[in-house]
């Protein structure tokens, strides 16, 4: 059942043949689209019916389908503003329509996870990553539209996915390429940053994305992403998070030039995240679930750790 424990992206638009022996024979956990597997909606239906086929579990079908800018999803397809543009003009009722019309086409193409919204408050001018992607930099107008969001998308009976704890609207370096740090203090943290996910948590968010920023005032030594102290600590005990955590891609620039992949994934789950997403490379995916079989045969990961992730994993994928 290891394999439960893990999101995989894969090349072109049709899994080749050991991608989909994975799934079968290493129970994996679900998938990720991304630009690259979209050609067009009868496509991705097709590719998503061959998938499920081959798993003995319901599958998690992830994709980001935010609006404005980050849609992997756009021929024949919906497609609406970003999160900014709702923000600025405080339109409630338009952020519930777009998320609920997005989820409602994202369920019937067989996708039951919606990697969004964005809740991060956009407080730093130089940050390019978030800024339209984020409601604004007000953090209560960010919560009230994230709540909104969360709402619309649980509607279609697709589950949503607040992102990035614990916050990456104050940053000026990109994770994709590098590791940001934010030395804010924790008090501003939970005046600013956590006010979303507290409404999204208040909203039953099934899922919440930790993210590769170094925040020393809340762990001076690592990640959140590989934060005990932020994933455990602070999500779960802190702000009450009881649903899934999902890393965000371990593939990012962030990790890799500063960590090798397996020790990482291995600390990710150890520090409280319940799924593991590597978005790219065959091998190494195949070496991360040799790396936690061996983990698993020497005892470094207890059971009990184990079936605190599996338990959430299967409950919710009993809800869809």
């Amino acid at each position: 059942m290891l394999g439960q424990f893990f999101i995989f992206g894969f090349e072109g638009k049709f899994p080749a043949d050991d991608f989909l022996y994975l799934v079968e024979k290493r129970n994996l956990g679900g998938i990720i689209l991304l630009a690259r597997n979209v050609e067009s909606s009868d496509q991705v239906s097709e590719t998503i019916t061959a998938l499920s086929s081959k798993s003995k579990h319901l599958i998690f079908v992830m994709v980001d389908q935010e609006g404005g800018r980050v849609n992997r999803i756009t021929k024949d397809f919906p497609v609406f503003p970003s999160n900014k543009f709702y923000g600025k003009r405080e339109d409630k009722d338009g952020v519930f329509e777009a998320y609920k019309t997005t989820a409602k086409e994202l369920a019937r193409l067989g996708i039951n996870v919606n990697l969004a919204p964005v809740v991060d408050v956009w407080t730093n001018q130089k940050n390019s990553v978030i800024e339209e992607r984020s409601f604004g930099d007000d953090p209560h107008l960010v919560a009230r539209m994230s709540k909104e969001a969360v709402v619309a998308i649980k509607s279609e009976n697709i589950l949503a996915c607040a992102k990035h704890f614990p916050g990456i609207g104050d940053i000026d370096v990109d994770p994709h390429s590098d590791l940001p740090i934010n030395s804010n203090p924790k008090e501003r943290f939970e005046k600013i940053d956590f006010l979303p996910f507290k409404a999204a948590i208040s909203s039953n968010v099934d899922i919440i994305m930790s993210t590769h920023v170094l925040c020393p005032n809340l762990d001076p030594k690592e990640p959140a992403s590989l934060s005990k102290k932020i994933c455990s600590d602070i999500l779960r005990k802190e702000l009450g998070f009881e649903g899934i955590l999902i890393t965000d891609d371990m593939q990012m620039g962030a990790i890799r030039k500063n960590r090798e992949l397996a020790d990482a994934c291995e600390k990710a789950f150890l520090a409280g995240n319940d799924l593991i997403l590597i978005c790219d490379k065959f091998e190494e995916q195949i070496q991360v679930l040799d790396h936690f079989e061996k983990l698993v045969s020497d005892k470094k990961i207890t059971k009990e750790r184990l079936n605190s992730s599996l338990e959430k994993i299967l409950l919710t994928k009993k809800k869809l």
